[in-house]
């Protein structure tokens, strides 16, 4: 699962995944959305922007779906603070790759992921 709001980041992002041999089964722009599709698809976990469109945020939607479904994240993103990450730590992230992001990074945190299925 994608979730980000800027169209050409996401869009790279499913490029990118799809390459690395994951299967992108939705993409989300807000946290609500985000919410709302992972409980239709159950996406083994998602990749997920900081700043998006809603009221929320992308911590608030990476905690909801760790806590709701088991979902964990991958933030991909520009803000990766100190308060962001402490405030990130109940979503049990799986990493955090700095925006741009390097095809390199996603598949060394996607292997370490797969390596504790």
């Amino acid at each position: 699962m994608i979730v980000e709001d800027e169209a050409l980041i996401a869009m790279d992002l499913e490029m990118t995944l799809e390459d690395l041999g994951a299967e992108v089964v939705c993409k989300a722009t807000s946290a609500s959305e985000a919410v709302r599709l992972a409980r239709q698809h159950r996406p083994d976990c998602a990749t997920m922007d900081i700043n998006i469109h809603g009221d929320r945020d992308g911590v608030s939607a990476a905690i909801e779906l760790y806590q709701m479904l088991g979902v964990r994240s991958i933030f991909v993103s520009a803000y990766g603070n100190p308060e962001t990450r402490e405030r990130a730590t109940d979503a049990k992230p799986i990493g955090w790759i700095s925006k741009p992001f390097s095809e390199a990074e996603l598949k060394r945190t996607l292997d370490e992921f797969s390596s504790d299925l």
